[in-house]
């Protein structure tokens, strides 16, 4: 795993994932995103 990063964001739900969507489209490149089980796992 990485040590350093731009930014991480914690939870790959809809609101996670679209907070990433949105700082790669804004040219961030150096982002990780954590969840602990399957990307928008119980999420609608």
């Amino acid at each position: 795993m990485r040590e350093h990063a731009q930014a991480v964001v914690i939870g790959g739900g809809v609101i996670g994932c679209s907070i990433l969507y949105h700082l790669t489209k804004l040219g961030w490149s150096d982002v990780v995103l954590l969840e602990r089980d399957e990307l928008t796992s119980g999420s609608t």
